[in-house]
């Protein structure tokens, strides 16, 4: 409970100092809650994971041996262990919490307001993932915050929906916790066409994810 607390309370202090800016400064923060058409989160659903197969693909190469990298890793992996343990507190931080927390953030406030400003979206999608990767504080979930969260802010940019990013970050971190407790590494890779078949599913991620996102594009102006 003091990991999900500790984790809550941060956030709430700097919503409301950014509300208090806001208000002396006659600004108004509003985020959009409405639900995209279902053929979006279909097509959503395909690229998202299809990107977190990426990377996967591309954290595997970031070391997790050696004096720094190494002691780092370790403590990540025991300090989720031990926090797991309590399912409750750690399922809700990581899985509802944490979406609901840094998104708001990130992209219901940064890259809203970057956008609103008339900033380029590219450079705010990128500026507010890479924000959103350095919250993380490790190398390995540097890469996906910011990998995956160029294209949360994607969805952000075309369905102006705080809600949707919301529901992907939720479904990122719910896989992420399944692969990490229930992934059985060693079973696939005693496969001897293993390699085979992640290097099929990874040409067929990146034929898949600039289909969708173009696809995505197009309809941002009939949502």
């Amino acid at each position: 409970m003091i990991f999900a607390i500790s984790y809550t309370i941060p956030f709430i202090f700097l919503f409301l100092l950014i509300s208090h800016q806001a208000k002396k400064k006659n600004l108004l923060i509003e985020f959009s809650f409405k639900i995209s058409p279902w053929y979006i989160y279909l097509v959503t659903s395909c690229v998202m994971f299809c990107l977190i197969i990426l990377n996967d693909c591309i954290t595997s190469f970031v070391p997790k041996e050696g004096p720094l990298l190494g002691d780092m890793y370790k403590e990540i992996e025991d300090f989720m262990k031990e926090e797991s343990k309590n399912t409750i507190p750690f399922l809700s931080t990581t899985v509802l919490l944490a979406p609901i927390c840094e998104e708001v953030l990130f992209r219901g406030i940064i890259l809203n307001g970057m956008l609103k400003n008339k900033i380029h979206p590219i450079k705010a999608i990128l500026f507010s993932s890479f924000l959103f990767g350095l919250t993380h504080m490790n190398p390995w979930q540097f890469v996906g915050g910011f990998l995956i969260g160029n294209f949360i802010g994607f969805i952000y940019f075309t369905t102006n929906s705080i809600l949707d990013c919301i529901l992907w970050h939720i479904f990122n971190n719910a896989l992420a916790i399944v692969t990490m407790f229930f992934f059985n590494e060693e079973i696939l890779s005693n496969q001897s066409n293993f390699n085979s078949i992640i290097l099929s599913i990874l040409i067929i991620s990146c034929l898949v994810i600039p289909a969708g996102c173009v696809f995505l594009f197009k309809k941002r102006r009939k949502i």
